[in-house]
This record gives structure tokens, C-alpha cells and sequence, in this order.
């Protein structure tokens, strides 16, 4: 009786073994898999938070979407989409309430607290969507979903996100990507997808000038049927409406642009200065200038990125910190200044203003190596 139950007990142990070790699925096969769930998700409505921290802004926001498939495509034989999005909850109190929908050919912002509405082609919104953490975060779902000529896929293992399965994949677009979607911004992202559904469950950034950020779905419901009546807005009487098209053209002159930091100097009407300790692994990879007021010095290798903004303009002194941060009070070479912490101890945001020029250090490096740095500005 022994023998048998220490058989068993062998037994049981080479199958949770055998389960343990099982051979994770390829690149290949992951991508293959998300692209058959999307051919074959006509509509879907989940609910998604998103924490962001960038060099301008953080904070969270909780959004409810649906998204719908018209049954038609675009010029370029891609199918048209219905969606709709609205903010449930948000660090910056005004947000809450915002509507974004798109019938497949017009889409509609609606701000309530400023009861303004932004309008214009659908093709158009991605564009007016682009500079925020949502909008960097989708850009990379799209660019997964061009296949693995778009990006290099690494894939790490498995992991729970809200208590589903899922394999955590690493995804960095490739430098032609880069170059021909004008992608800048993005350095990398990390993916988890559902193992069951092939949908991706969390999004996690690495935008350099937009920041870092996480996007998780809270819930999710595919193929249920939705109606098209939800998918149409009229706005509210009195709304004052924009063209997007005046909006993209506004934003396109203070987009950031690549520069030396000879030409950023003398881009700018204030001193700029660079710092003398950088984080060990760090190098300048890339200087940004936007406008005529603000510059973005870009550092990054091994051991992670940061931002260091210099710009006479307001960069974000009074946002909110994103849900469950640490904000402290401090000082940069006996300045005030306000530092926070991500509650995972792995990235900061240090913001202070001297003589009318606001500083703002933010990355993936502790509070201590922001103060250094930022004492180290010359």
C-alpha cells in the first residue's frame, strides 16, 4: 500500500511538472491568435483604467467602451468601426463625463465641463487622440496588429491580470516602423494577453515624450450584440463645436521636433541647461523642441529611461498624482519642489520653477536619482 501511494505521489508530481513546464507559444503563434480573435470580434464593451505619468500631466482615468464593426472597409480594404468611450472616473474632476464617438464616418468629443465638442471626419480622431496616454497606448495595438515585420515581440512567460491567464509579451516597434509611422514617442511597451480570449488585458508604456502608463481591463464582453443607436451623439444645445481639423493644425505647430541641443539653445529665450549626473546606464539619445518655450532632453539604456523638461510655460504644475502615489515636498538646491513616486518604487516625476522656467525630471529612476540630477543641472 506504501508503494502505491508513493507511486502516486511521483505520479502527481511529473504531471505538475509536466504542467509547470509547459512550452510556452511562439511570437508567431500569439500574433496569429490575436489576429483571428479580432477578425472574429464584431463588438465588444469592457471597462478600462488607465495610470499615466508624464513630464506634463499623470493621473488615472476609468472609461467604459463599446466598439462596434459596420461590415464595410476603407479605401485600403481595413474594416470601419463604430465606438464610443465615456469617462467614468478621473484625477482631474473635469474629465469625468467626456464622450468620444464615431459612427464609422463622423466622431464626436464632447467635453461637459466646458460643454465644447470637437468634430470631424472619423479618420481624424486618432490624430486628436494622439498626444494623450490612451491614444499612445492604442497606437501600439495597432502596430501589433500589422503583424511581426512591425515589431519584435519577446515572449517572457505567463502572468495574472485580474485574475485571468495570461502571456506577458514584450513588444518594441522596429526602427523602420519607427521611422515610417513617425513613432517618436515610443521606446516600448509590455503586453499581457488573455491565454483564452487572444485579446490583450494590460498595456503598459514607455512613450518617452508622453511618459510611462498602464491601460487594464477591469471587464470585458465580446460579440453580445450591440445596437447601433449607441453609437450616435447629438450634442446638448449651446455646445460649442470645433473642427478638428483646426484643432490637428494647432497641435502640429507645437509638436515636438528633433533638434541638436546647439539649435535648442537658440530655440528657446531662457537659458538651458543640461545636467552633469545622469544615472548610471543613461545616455542622451535624443533632444526635442517644442515650439518656443519648451525642451525635452531624452535619456535612456539599460537601465531605463527619463525625461528632463525645461520650458517658460506651464508643463503640468497642477495636476493631480496618479491614485495611490507618494507626493513629497522637497528641495532642489534649496528650491521647493514636489516629487512623486509611483507606488512600485520604480519611477518618479520631480517638478520645481526657478526664475519663471519650470523644471521637470520624469522616468524610470528613484526619487533620489531625480533630486540628483536636477541638483546637477548646469
Amino acid at each position: 500500500m506504501r508503494r502505491i501511494s508513493l507511486l502516486l505521489v511521483l505520479l502527481i508530481s511529473v504531471l505538475s511538472l509536466a504542467a509547470c513546464t509547459e512550452a510556452l507559444p511562439t511570437a508567431e503563434e500569439i500574433v496569429e491568435r490575436m489576429e483571428t480573435a479580432r477578425a472574429g470580434m464584431n463588438d465588444a464593451h469592457a471597462t478600462v483604467a488607465i495610470d499615466f505619468t508624464s513630464p506634463d500631466q499623470s493621473g488615472r482615468i476609468v472609461m467604459e467602451g463599446w466598439m462596434q464593426k459596420t461590415g464595410e472597409t476603407d479605401a485600403a480594404g481595413k474594416p470601419i468601426g463604430r465606438m464610443r468611450v465615456e469617462v467614468l472616473e478621473a484625477s482631474e474632476a473635469a474629465m469625468v463625463g467626456t464622450i468620444a464617438v464615431s459612427d464609422g464616418t463622423t466622431f464626436w468629443l464632447y467635453n461637459p465641463a466646458e460643454n465644447t465638442a470637437i468634430t470631424g471626419e472619423a479618420d481624424q480622431m486618432k490624430d486628436a487622440m494622439q498626444a494623450t496616454p490612451a491614444g499612445a497606448a492604442t497606437m501600439l495595438t495597432d502596430i501589433i496588429a500589422q503583424g511581426l515585420d512591425a515589431v519584435n515581440l519577446e515572449v517572457l512567460g505567463t502572468e495574472q491580470v485580474a485574475g485571468n491567464e495570461t502571456w506577458k509579451v514584450l513588444v518594441t516597434p522596429k526602427s523602420e516602423t519607427t521611422a515610417q509611422l513617425q513613432l517618436d514617442g515610443i521606446i516600448e511597451g509590455t503586453m499581457w494577453v488573455d491565454t483564452e480570449l487572444a485579446l490583450p488585458l494590460k498595456l503598459a508604456v514607455d512613450a518617452r515624450d508622453f511618459g510611462q502608463g498602464t491601460m487594464e481591463v477591469q471587464s470585458i464582453e465580446t460579440n453580445s450584440g450591440l445596437s447601433a443607436d449607441i453609437f450616435a451623439f447629438t450634442p446638448p444645445a449651446g455646445t460649442t463645436i470645433i473642427q478638428a481639423e483646426e484643432l490637428i493644425a494647432q497641435m502640429s505647430e507645437r509638436a515636438p521636433t528633433a533638434a541638436t541641443i546647439e539649435e535648442a539653445r537658440t530655440s528657446v529665450s531662457f537659458v538651458l541647461r543640461e545636467p552633469t549626473y545622469i544615472p548610471a546606464g543613461m545616455t542622451l539619445i535624443e533632444v526635442r523642441v517644442v515650439g518656443t518655450s519648451t525642451v525635452i532632453l531624452n535619456y535612456s539604456g539599460d537601465t531605463g529611461s527619463m525625461s528632463v523638461v525645461q520650458s517658460n510655460e506651464d508643463v503640468g504644475r497642477d495636476r493631480e498624482p496618479p491614485a495611490g502615489s507618494l507626493v513629497e515636498e522637497v528641495t532642489v538646491d534649496g528650491v521647493p519642489a514636489t516629487l512623486i513616486s509611483g507606488d512600485n518604487g520604480q519611477g518618479s516625476l520631480l517638478r520645481w520653477e526657478v526664475d519663471g522656467i519650470r523644471y521637470v525630471i520624469a522616468g524610470t529612476l528613484s526619487g533620489d536619482e531625480a533630486i540628483a540630477v536636477g541638483e546637477g543641472l548646469e
